[in-house]
């Protein structure tokens, strides 16, 4: 429930539940959870609404996208991909939760990144950098395609060589796999 909806996680006849009781102590903190379906309608979303805003030539959809990555790096709760994911498509089912150990901090560096290169672009088409801002659009589209496809996403390896670096906030290590 801890990494789903809480109080308002579905039960369903069939499901098994277990109560266990946190136990405190020793040096380790909870494990770090994603949920990869939330990310994955993210992905999706951007790439379904920037093709939208290259066919229609429209800098307010590709505000509208940046925007909506800022509100996911900023984990808002009133950020419309998560609104669409939490109260649509999860409750009908149509996209079951994929929680897996993982950082969150990457993920959301690289919707940051996004939401900089999509408010950078409307403001370029705004002000008539037609040039510049469909190629800003078309990198989000490339970069959101290869982690939707392949689950590569550059701006999570971007975050893990600032870490190795040393670089102030970025102090997440990858966790181990398997």
């Amino acid at each position: 429930m801890r990494f789903l909806d809480g109080l308002d996680t579905p039960v369903e006849s069939g499901d098994a539940l277990r109560i266990i009781p946190s136990i405190a102590g020793g040096a380790s903190s909870a494990p770090r959870r994603v949920d990869q379906s939330g990310l994955k309608v993210g992905q999706a979303a951007t790439i379904v609404l920037l093709l939208a805003a290259f066919v229609l030539n429209s800098w307010l959809l590709v505000l509208f996208v940046g925007v909506a990555q800022l509100l996911g790096a900023l984990e808002s709760q009133a950020g419309p991909y998560r609104l669409f994911y939490h109260r649509v498509l999860k409750p009908r089912g149509i996209v079951k939760p994929n929680v897996i150990l993982d950082n969150p901090e990457p993920h959301r560096f690289a919707m940051a990144v996004g939401a900089v290169f999509n408010i950078g672009a409307a403001l370029a088409l705004l002000t008539g950098a037609s040039l510049v801002g469909w190629a800003l659009v078309w990198v989000v589209i490339v970069l959101a395609n290869l982690n939707f496809w392949l689950n590569f996403c550059l701006g999570c390896w971007l975050y893990y060589q600032l870490h190795k670096l040393g670089i102030r906030g970025f102090g997440h290590a990858p966790l181990p796999q398997g």
